[in-house]
């Protein structure tokens, strides 16, 4: 088997016993078959945090002092890349606020539960996240955050409650008094506030009018972010989860999730990395403009300003920690009428909007579309990669042919964020242009509902995408979904999230659990411009990797990963979690 000796005497470490998928021979369309798994070397030699040796060449470098570690027969993987995850949102929101999510809060009725005095913060203010309207039935409004404020005595604590979609949120009347919105406060460009019929705010905010009540939530402070940093790393790393790309931190940070991604959190990342805190490997998009409003002023400001260049003084490793690129929201959500269609999707829309709108400035789509096309060219000329968040089919259709015309084939991998309603063909034209894109198959359930099943048919057509000779990436979007991978990869296979009863024949999106994994960690790092050096187990890669319990399943199984825990994940050779044993 394959081995780099050099001048290795003695392997670092060596796990041994159990299925190595390196991924170094993949190909699209490749299946778990006995076969597969079983011509899978059974050992790996990690010496200085790189991988030296495969199979047999990894047992013959076990010296006296090699940390040894047996698999049982378990799996090694490379490590998942989440290549979205918003981290300082997730560490925040799952360790600072109060838990809001789909699985306890089921009805309105129940919020009085949630908003008691033990969860006024430091601040005086109620923080919750992860509610969903669909869930209770309807959005939550200021009338109903009081109502449940006053059962439990605590009657004018400012509250904030972030929806799950990161695009939304409710505030109750004392925190719409301190944010100043009234009935005479205009929606601003890329967002609306909810209204009554008197025109009186309901309490309901989304895309950028989030950022009038996020402007008045006070900061959470530095060292309670941290922490929160570290216990968000471990809960990753216990997922397998070795990198992510953190997409948005920024001054547009007022209007994207919960606030929580400012220029200082961007800066709190270089001083957990110098400290020595970061384990996780990080790549950052910055964040000029929110969730609405986009316009090619502003980034080039942020940008001419240093926005991107916050790392350059700072001892930090960029293979650990680097500011990547910038993050654009060309549309919003399909639950809020944001995205933007070819034909009418959005009937809660007022009459001429049910296609809905690009969420870039500009008065009319001929200006949104003119606006986008400036901002890719003032970052392309940045020499910064751009992503871009698109959603309906015209946002996407658009997004990729400005790319295409601007920036074909561009050394910086541009790409698209959710790609969701990709259009017919347009596979080809990424691929043609070298343009990336990324899925999101567990939020895909929740778009799915506004489709017709012909639309349904070519939503986030992740084969086709594949086999044109895309890799695109399969990531969480969390806090927005919880971070696990698993069901993503579930989805991606089975096809059945996207459909209420059985996927019908002419659904032939699905791809391989082993086409999954290799989007998940080696498609990743393409996406990164850092496969050369990660992103599968070959010699000669760094040595980040994770032990699945038990097999890699085929695609008739693949159900059965849910149940399959991570046992132990390194990092540059290095542990980082574990719940095996060694010796």
């Amino acid at each position: 088997m394959t081995a780099l000796v050099d001048e290795v005497a003695y392997a670092d470490t060596v796990l041994r016993g159990g299925p190595v998928l390196d991924l170094s021979d993949w190909r699209p369309g490749d299946h778990a078959t006995e076969e597969w798994r079983g011509s899978r070397p059974r050992a790996i030699a990690i010496t200085q945090g790189n991988v030296v040796a495969l199979g047999t060449a990894a047992e013959d470098l076990i010296g006296p002092d090699t940390h040894i570690v047996e698999l049982d027969g378990n799996t090694v993987i490379p490590g998942i890349n989440d290549g979205h995850l918003h981290f300082t949102a997730y560490s925040v929101t799952s360790h600072t606020y109060v838990k809001m999510g789909t699985d306890i809060f089921t009805d309105v009725g129940q919020l009085s539960s949630f908003l008691t005095a033990d969860r006024i913060d430091e601040s005086g203010w109620i923080r919750g996240h992860g509610w969903d309207a669909l869930t209770i039935g309807r959005k939550l409004t200021a009338a109903d955050v009081d109502d449940a404020l006053a059962v439990n005595g605590i009657t004018g604590t400012p509250v904030v409650l972030f929806d799950w979609s990161g695009h939304s949120l409710t505030a109750n009347s004392t925190a719409l008094s301190l944010a100043g919105i009234t009935a005479d406060t205009p929606d601003p460009a890329g967002g609306v506030i909810e209204r009554d019929a008197d025109g009186n705010p309901e309490g309901f905010l989304t895309d950028s009018a989030i950022s009038l009540l996020i402007a008045v939530v006070p900061p959470v402070p530095r060292e309670q972010l941290l922490d929160a940093y570290r216990a968000g790393q471990a809960d990753l790393h216990a997922l397998g989860i070795t990198a992510l790309t953190e997409p948005g931190l920024g001054p547009g940070h007022r209007a994207l999730l919960d606030g929580s991604g400012s220029v200082e959190a961007l800066d709190a990342l270089a001083d957990l990395a110098e400290a020595g805190d970061l384990t996780m490997r990080i790549s950052v998009l910055v964040l000029p403009n929110g969730t609405g409003g986009a316009n090619a002023a502003d980034v080039k400001y942020h940008l001419d300003a240093g926005l991107a260049d916050r790392y350059a003084d700072r001892d930090v490793d960029p293979q650990r920690l680097t500011i990547a690129g910038v993050k654009v929201f060309a549309d919003g959500t399909p639950q809020n009428g944001t995205t933007w269609h070819k034909d009418p999707v959005h009937d809660q829309n007022p009459p001429g909007h049910h296609c809905g709108h690009m969420v870039v400035t500009g008065d009319t789509d001929v200006d949104k579309v003119a606006e986008l096309r400036e901002i890719i060219r003032i970052v392309d000329d940045a020499g910064l990669q751009v992503a871009i968040h698109a959603i309906g089919d015209q946002t996407v259709e658009t997004v990729i042919d400005t790319i295409a015309e601007i920036a074909p084939n561009s050394p910086l991998r541009h790409y698209l964020i959710h790609t969701t309603e990709l259009y017919p063909s347009g596979w080809e034209t990424l691929a043609a242009n070298g343009i990336g894109a990324c899925f999101n198959p567990v939020i895909m359930s929740t778009f799915v509902r506004f489709l017709a099943p012909e639309r349904i048919l070519r939503t986030e057509p992740i084969k086709s995408t594949l086999h044109a000779g895309v890799r695109p990436g399969i990531t969480s979007d969390a806090p927005v979904v919880p971070p696990d991978w698993r069901p993503a990869v579930v989805n991606a296979v089975t096809r059945a999230h996207c459909w209420e009863g059985p996927v019908p024949t002419e659904d032939q999106e699905a791809i391989t659990s082993v086409d999954a994994l290799s989007l998940l960690t080696s498609g990743a790092a393409i996406r990164d411009r850092a496969e050369s050096w990660r992103g599968t187990l070959a010699v000669g890669q760094r040595a980040d990797l994770a032990v699945l319990e038990g097999e890699w399943p085929s695609d008739e199984d693949v159900a059965s990963l849910l149940d399959r825990r991570i046992l132990h994940t390194l990092v540059d050779g290095r542990t980082v979690y574990t719940v095996l044993g060694s010796k």
